[in-house]
């Protein structure tokens, strides 16, 4: 392993890249799009679920962008959030996201919070949180398929340990993973298992004495850093693990039953490219016959030591043949236009016929052919500014649905502003508007005389209001001409709502 000290790039003087409205308090990173093939997603149906943190985001939350760039609904009033996602509870889908304080990249900081269920109205339903005294860590909430009534999470807890096999104190401090299975709808904890139980300290990549952690609670050493959990139709759990740079199977009875990767690995490699560094976002696939992954490539331990192994983050299919022990590589997904390696984060989730690979620490959002491992689509959450790319903005993982899947429902009406004689609307999270109506009147309880449609652009539509009376209002439209919404009444003197 080749161990690379550097500090990480500072950008918090730099200049801040959020987009803000006229008609909405909304404040977002751009979505740059640097390619994409005639052939994806023509209709612009395809939504990405992502969350932006990092140094230069001066307001982090949740968001979603229709793959032609347009923003569709952000809320950072929750502040910092990672893992957003949509996924189904009992029959329903609700969006899910981690928040809370912490950062996916550094070990004691992986996060003290919980996980928000909202439905499509985007109003929260529920709260679930690991049983644990630091609360629920940022790395995982997967609710388990074809029940999806119980949920995988992750979660760090604080403890004594002996360290000194590895260069550190006798009364030291450990990071605990956890990781549990967990009823949604009772919070009853189904499974428990920790890393201090079952993984010896020799499988960690991480080096005590350039790091530093292990003296003190507050910096306690995180060996293994799960990162993510899956279980199999046989109830036997996958975990990645970043800091042993290895994939384990564990029985429901707590016991290891082999492992892919790191030190130890139980698995011969059939041809090349097998291996993987720092990975994340492990996942079976194809029947259970594949395992997905990130390969990140690099690290950051604590927040200015860098390990850099490989120079290109990938997402990668690998073969995992479990009877032979044998572990091949089916597919791998290189970066374009920019190539790098990632210090933390990372997806790889199918999506129809693609695969969406999510960069992590560097924001970049891909999608691929399954089946040729062409580049179809790439995009830069924020500008296409590389100096952003070492902490600046990132994004834990990137997720997919489509307009044809979800339907947002806001329960606010169309928001409005009168600027300069022009009318500026938007509907944050109404999915389906495809024009906008404005409406006129001299009296603020008979605006219905109308001024003009214009087709909906972008997250935000601006509408002259020349030949506007003293009122106005604006209704939302889908494509087939139904009344979607209707803003309030406006005072077009002074943009007041009258």
């Amino acid at each position: 392993m080749r161990w690379l000290f550097s500090l990480t790039v500072a950008v918090g003087a730099q200049a801040l890249f959020e987009q803000t409205f006229r008609s909405s308090s909304v404040v977002v990173q751009p979505f740059t799009i640097l390619e994409r093939s005639p052939l994806y997603d023509p209709h612009n149906t395809n939504l990405f679920l992502i969350c932006p943190n990092g140094q230069a985001v001066a307001e982090p939350g949740a968001a979603i962008y229709k793959s032609n760039g347009e923003l569709v609904w952000a809320d950072s009033s929750f502040g910092n959030c990672y893992d957003f996602n949509l996924q189904e509870y009992n029959g329903e889908q609700f969006l899910t996201l981690w928040v809370g304080a912490g950062s996916a990249a550094v070990g004691q900081q992986m996060g003290f919070g919980t996980v928000m269920l909202m439905n499509s109205n985007y109003e929260l339903v529920m709260n679930v949180s690991a049983v644990n005294p630091e609360g629920t860590d940022l790395h995982e909430f997967n609710i388990v398929k074809p029940e999806n009534k119980t949920v995988l999470v992750t979660a760090f807890h604080t403890i004594p340990m002996d360290l000194s096999s590895i260069g550190g104190p006798v009364d030291g401090w450990y990071s605990n993973g956890v990781i549990q299975e967990i009823d949604i709808a009772t919070g009853d904890v189904l499974f428990n298992w920790t890393t201090y139980d079952h993984i010896p300290l020799s499988e960690s990549y991480n080096n005590i004495s350039l790091t530093g952690q292990g003296f003190e609670a507050n910096n306690s050493f995180d060996a293994v850093h799960i990162n993510s959990i899956d279980k199999d139709r046989e109830g036997n759990y996958i975990i990645s693990a970043r800091h042993s740079q290895a994939i384990y199977k564990i029985a429901a009875n707590g016991t290891i039953l082999w492992r892919l990767g790191g030190k130890m690995s139980d698995f011969t490699a059939i041809g090349n490219d097998t291996e993987f560094h720092f990975q994340h976002h492990a996942r079976w696939r194809l029947d259970e016959s594949e395992l997905s992954l990130f390969d990140d490539g690099a690290a950051v331990f604590i927040s200015t030591v860098n390990v850099i192994d490989e120079p290109v983050a990938t997402g990668k299919y690998l073969k995992v043949d479990q009877e032979k022990m044998t572990v091949e590589l089916t597919k791998r997904f290189f970066p374009s236009p920019n190539s790098n390696y990632a210090l933390a984060e990372g997806s790889v989730e199918p999506y129809g016929d693609t695969v969406l690979v999510g960069y992590g620490w560097v924001p970049w959002v891909e999608a691929y052919s399954f089946d040729t491992q062409e580049l179809l689509f790439s995009a830069v959450i924020g500008p296409n500014n590389a100096s952003l790319w070492d902490g600046g903005i990132g994004n834990y993982r990137a997720y997919q649905t489509s307009t044809l899947e979800f339907t947002g429902h806001p329960t606010q009406p169309p928001n409005v502003s009168v600027t300069g004689g022009d009318v500026y609307v938007s509907w944050n999270g109404a999915t389906h508007v495809s024009s906008y109506t404005l409406f006129t009147g001299n009296s603020a309880t008979n605006v219905s005389k109308k001024v003009a449609r214009v087709p909906k652009s972008g997250f935000e539509t601006k509408i002259s209001a020349k030949g506007s009376q003293n009122f106005i209002a604006v209704a939302a439209l889908a494509a087939n001409g139904t009344t979607l919404g209707k803003s309030a009444v406006y005072k077009l003197s002074d943009g007041t709502i009258a």
